[in-house]
């Protein structure tokens, strides 16, 4: 009996997502066990940018983490996105003068291990460096069985574990549409001639697929570069994203000017990014979802970060009623599920739709070019609407 440990909430996995539940969990001063299979600072392969509801998130999780976050010497910013939609014109998307900045940038290694460093030693248990082994339901909650032989008995588990979620697999079960995730390829370079003032740059590169290319600057000189698009088409049509990255790298002529002396840092690395939210499930009896796990990333510009914070800040406040009203059953978590849509469901919606138009490159330049000015006039209002 001493390697069991008891508690009302346990989070799997300390990713952005999972630490938000935690980071809201311990404000709401609810005492809880999280779980990750690393031991941090660890690295995770992503795009490395922060955009929209990554800093609400941290407003409002504390005006001192946020602060924390604008003041650290590893993550940098920019007050301006350019989306090129083909190599004849772009779209940018920026902040008024008022405002400090539209993206930031920051390696998950840094940015994780940032959030777990502010843990509540309070409120927040930590279990890293072994990952979850089985899952069961029994009557009085559920049981979380660990890899090194730690048991954990809970009452209520927040799955924050990603796009390959156990708690997913063991307790929703249904598979995910490839039509409903991405696929994407990410590198590190040295030497990368970059526009002034940290410009995020985000074009769409067609081969036969609608691939997405980002070039996103680092703290260290460094550069991210990242392409992908759409599972079930990239498998459809065979294609090579590391055979596509470095053509474009080495032969686009918007592209290859930046790279003539420029250094790759270390192998080619993948990652996916699911985005079947509104088409599976996100609570039930005794568990919830929080961000790539409950497939929050955003279908069209693929940022899952805030999105995922932002849902485990809605779940932690969910978990707060049910804490209350001591019921953790599929019924009572139906509400965390409504949040959620109504945060989140007309973006998604919309991102979607977007995604859908790109396949037709004619049709979406053109639509793009011709909106290009509401565009960039709306951008403002929408930007602050969700953001900080």
């Amino acid at each position: 009996m001493e390697n069991i440990e008891k508690t009302t909430i346990c989070i799997i996995g300390a990713g952005p997502s999972g630490a938000a539940t935690a980071l809201m969990l311990s404000k709401l001063k609810i005492p809880h066990i999280i779980i990750d299979k690393a031991l941090f600072p660890r690295d995770k392969t992503c795009g490395d940018g922060l955009i929209l509801y990554a800093y609400r998130s941290l407003k409002i999780l504390g005006n001192q983490l946020f602060q924390d976050f604008l003041k650290h010497p590893k993550f940098i910013h920019s007050k301006k996105i350019q989306f090129h939609p083909n190599d004849h014109h772009h779209i940018e998307f920026k902040e008024t003068e008022e405002r400090d900045m539209v993206i930031s940038y920051a390696k998950r290694i840094d940015f994780d291990d940032f959030l777990v460093k502010h843990f509540s030693k309070t409120y927040t248990k930590t279990f890293f460096g072994s990952g979850v082994k089985i899952i069961k339901e029994n009557k009085k909650g559920m049981q979380i069985t660990l890899k090194n032989g730690k048991q954990i008995d809970a009452k209520l588990i927040v799955g924050a574990d990603g796009a390959k979620s156990t708690v997913y697999r063991n307790l929703v079960k249904d598979k995910i549409s490839k039509k409903l995730a991405s696929t994407f390829i990410s590198g590190y370079f040295n030497n990368v001639v970059l526009a002034k003032d940290n410009v995020a740059e985000i074009r769409l590169v067609y081969k036969k697929v609608t691939l997405f290319f980002y070039i996103f600057p680092l703290f260290d000189g460094k550069v991210n570069v990242s392409l992908g698009g759409r599972v079930d088409l990239i498998k459809k049509h065979n294609i090579n994203l590391i055979d596509e990255i470095q053509h474009i790298i080495q032969h686009h002529k918007k592209v290859k000017g930046k790279f003539i002396h420029a250094e790759k840092d270390g192998n080619w690395r993948g990652w996916s990014i699911p985005f079947h939210f509104g088409k599976q499930k996100t609570s039930g009896n005794g568990f919830l979802l929080v961000g790539d796990a409950a497939g929050l990333a955003n279908p069209f510009y693929k940022e899952g970060i805030g999105t995922g914070m932002m849902s485990g800040i809605i779940a932690a406040k969910n978990i707060e009623r049910c804490v209350k009203e001591n019921n953790f059953t599929a019924e009572n978590l139906k509400k965390y599920d409504q949040e959620l849509k109504d945060k989140f469901g007309r973006l998604l919606r919309f991102s979607f739709y977007a995604l859908q138009v790109a396949r037709f490159k004619s049709t979406f330049a053109f639509f793009t070019s011709l909106l290009k000015r509401k565009i960039e006039s709306k951008s403002y209002g929408a930007i602050q609407k969700r953001s900080y």
